[in-house]
């Protein structure tokens, strides 16, 4: 019985001595988290003055939790600002040696390190980085490769374009995180995505395809158009698209022809760019597709047409042979 009523003591002494841990340690969190914010709240303006172009003298002399606490503030305006101002931010963090410390991080052995200096490097603003960011690409650990993605279009770094289109259709980035770095490079990155239109691979032809849909004008319709006679069907669905996007005048007989495509996606693709292109010649092409053709290029063509002409829409949904494409279509637009 002693033996049991000692071992419960015991144990209770222990939870005392866990939970004055626990105390303790939330203690001196709490209070460096203060002081964090008490700092963050003195360095600001200084922050403020070296991303206006105003430097104060002071930047020099910081050292310690001071030059951290800068640092994250510097780094947080990186992702707000543009032109000269990031400019200044990458010439301070590569005259500090942040950009050169976090460049050998990206070698450490332990994965998480290496994610973390490629995610801090996007905020850096430093170009410098780039081919580093780019061989992280290939790193054995996802979140790495996913930090590099990000900040390679952070970065607006032109020749990680190629890499990270590599990246994405390989599956060692995800689509959607490589696709958002891809539309983080700009309008900037249209001259050469326009290149890659001309690609000997189908899926690299239909990516930059897509990109120039996205990230270009009317102006930069004429290569496109040229795609809409692909051999790949997968490149001439993204054409359309595209088309459709940069709302070119020029493209619409491409794509009213492409509305007798053989492949029901690209007749699909072409029936949407058209609703966004509008126009009389459109709205009669659309009509027959919407009551007679298979289902997706069906329902594209009916949702299309809804979207230029209305009244067409529901004059065509009474007709015996409307179809339940324009008859959806109809019901939706009485709404």
């Amino acid at each position: 019985m002693r033996a049991v009523e000692f071992i419960a003591l015991v144990l209770f002494g222990l939870s005392v001595l866990i939970i004055l841990a626990l105390v303790v340690r939330r203690s001196a969190l709490a209070r460096a988290s203060r002081r964090r914010t008490a700092l963050a709240g003195q360095l600001r303006p200084t922050a403020l003055e070296l991303v206006s172009g105003d430097r104060a003298d002071s930047v020099a002399g910081l050292h310690g939790p001071e030059a951290e606490v800068f640092a994250e503030l510097v780094g947080g305006y990186a992702r707000r600002v543009t032109g000269d101002a990031r400019q200044r931010i990458a010439g301070f963090f590569e005259t500090s040696g942040a950009v050169d410390d976090q460049l050998k991080r990206l070698g450490s052995r332990r994965a998480w390190r290496r994610a973390s200096a490629a995610f801090a490097l996007g905020d850096m603003c430093s170009l410098r980085a780039a081919p580093e960011l780019v061989r992280a690409l290939d790193d054995r650990a996802r979140d790495v490769r996913l930090a590099a993605s990000r900040s390679l279009g952070r970065l607006g770094a032109l020749e990680a374009i190629e890499p990270l289109i590599d990246a994405a259709l390989s599956r060692r980035v995800p689509h959607d995180v490589a696709g958002l770095a891809l539309l983080d490079l700009g309008p900037a990155a249209v001259p050469r995505l326009v290149e890659l239109t001309a690609n000997a691979e189908p899926a690299v032809r239909s990516k930059a395809v897509e990109l120039v849909g996205l990230l270009g004008n009317a102006g930069d319709a004429r290569p496109v158009l040229e795609r809409m006679r692909d051999p790949a069907a997968a490149v001439r669905a993204a054409s359309a698209d595209a088309l459709g996007r940069l709302g070119a005048g020029e493209g619409r007989d491409a794509l009213v022809r492409a509305l007798d495509d053989r492949v029901p996606a690209v007749r699909a693709a072409a029936a949407r760019a058209l609703g966004r292109t509008g126009g009389r010649r459109a709205a009669e092409a659309l009509l027959p597709v919407a009551r007679a053709d298979a289902f997706e290029p069906g329902r594209a063509a009916a949702a299309a047409l809804a979207r230029i002409d209305p009244a067409l829409v529901l004059q065509a949904a009474s007709e015996a042979d409307a179809g339940p494409h324009l008859r959806e279509a109809a019901d939706l637009a009485r709404l």
